[in-house]
């Protein structure tokens, strides 16, 4: 092996540990102190709220939401695994676990509207599937956001050691890409589902918030 080849594995070597290095370094941990989140009811959508924020918007997995409010129906949009029943029963099983029943009543490959472009339409998510959720308990925009919430975890499929709860301190930790969010994203996560977080109180003092991606539709 020539000195230019060892002296090249080395600088790559360095370069590999400074990535790493500076990788780790963009991961940080807040403590948000819920004072409301007593029973397992409330743990459970606190800590679907912190996942959804931390993993749930970068697990990789294309998704969105949209919502008819007056007539309680959720449109989720995902890929084909939408068309499994088993898929479908744990996302309802997941929005029951936060109190809120709910029934899939339909699934159907839905692609959007193609977008213009210089050179002509484009279609961005031809294989965008659309699953139509019925939750008659959902009555407002913070139930919304509870919904949405339940959905990434059951899109994750799990909980992420990234969000831990003590149920006697009444506390979440999250750790989070610093590059991506900051504490205060998280904080308002948990408002908007309808708890203190730290110094950010519930609904962000509004009744009635509106969840990140909120859009009203007409099936």
């Amino acid at each position: 092996m020539t000195k230019r080849v060892v002296w090249g594995l080395a600088v790559l070597g360095v370069a590999i540990l400074a990535a790493i290095s500076c990788r780790r370094s963009e991961l940080r941990t807040v403590a948000i102190d819920v004072p409301q989140m007593g029973d397992a009811r409330c743990i459970r959508i606190v800590t679907n709220a912190a996942l959804d924020e931390v993993v749930g918007q970068y697990d990789g997995v294309p998704n969105d939401i949209e919502v008819d409010l007056s007539k309680r129906i959720v449109l989720y949009h995902e890929s084909h695994r939408l068309l499994s029943s088993a898929y479908q029963r744990q996302i309802e099983a997941r929005i029951q676990e936060v109190g809120l029943e709910a029934n899939v009543l339909d699934v159907r490959l839905n692609p959007p509207s193609p977008v213009p472009t210089d050179d002509g339409p484009v279609q961005m998510w031809p294989d965008r599937f659309t699953a139509v959720i019925y939750v008659p308990a959902m009555t407002a925009h913070a139930d919304v956001n509870i919904v949405a919430d339940a959905i990434a975890y059951a899109r994750i499929g799990r909980d992420d050691p990234r969000v831990s709860v003590d149920a006697s301190s009444r506390r979440v930790w999250a750790t989070y890409e610093s590059l991506r969010l900051s504490p205060e994203n998280i904080e308002h996560a948990i408002a908007c589902v309808g708890f203190d977080a730290n110094e950010t109180p519930a609904y962000l003092g509004r009744s009635d918030p509106i969840p990140h991606g909120w859009t009203p539709v007409k099936l």
